[in-house]
């Protein structure tokens, strides 16, 4: 039996350091969205979803939204999906690419409500649930059973700037 997962993918460009340029994730997953419901015919399974995406450099304890940053520096992106329809929102996935010059930190990937977390070194080709600390992993991909009406969850990771 082959089982519907509506994708969401997070595009994170690796510009963004280099260039402190910015990008709109909420027009750009919009955008996505109605590709997907068109293409899939997936009955609006993605109406009422919002990703927004977020990444923070770590200074003095807190978070400061990145503009540039420098090798060796630490950051940490953010996701977050809210529901703001009626209805559940079923086998909803986050992928997650991790940018070209960034390394992500062994242990660092959280979730919210029972999410699965899957790590890849292939760009996503082939997934596992377990870590280890001699691999480089290049996708990070989060899975929710559910996502209740009205929910915020939020997903993230660590990494640093090589």
């Amino acid at each position: 039996m082959i089982k519907n997962i509506v994708l969401v993918s997070v595009l994170i460009s690796s510009y963004l350091f280099a260039m402190g340029s910015s990008v709109n994730y909420d027009d750009e997953f919009n955008q996505r969205e109605q590709q997907e419901v068109n293409a899939n015919s997936l009955e609006n399974k993605l109406s009422g979803l919002k990703l927004d995406s977020f990444i923070f450099t770590e200074k003095n304890g807190k978070n400061v939204p990145v503009k540039k940053v420098k090798r060796g520096a630490k950051v940490v992106y953010i996701n977050r999906v809210i529901n703001s329809s009626n209805t559940p929102k079923r086998n909803i996935v986050v992928r997650n690419p991790i940018p070209e010059g960034v390394e992500y930190v062994i242990g660092s990937a959280i979730c919210q409500d029972g999410c699965t977390i899957s790590y890849s070194i292939d760009s996503g080709e082939s997934l596992m649930q377990q870590q280890s600390g001699n691999m480089v992993y290049n996708y990070i991909e989060f899975y929710f059973p559910i996502i209740a009406p009205h929910k915020e969850i939020r997903m993230g990771f660590r990494a640093i700037v090589k």
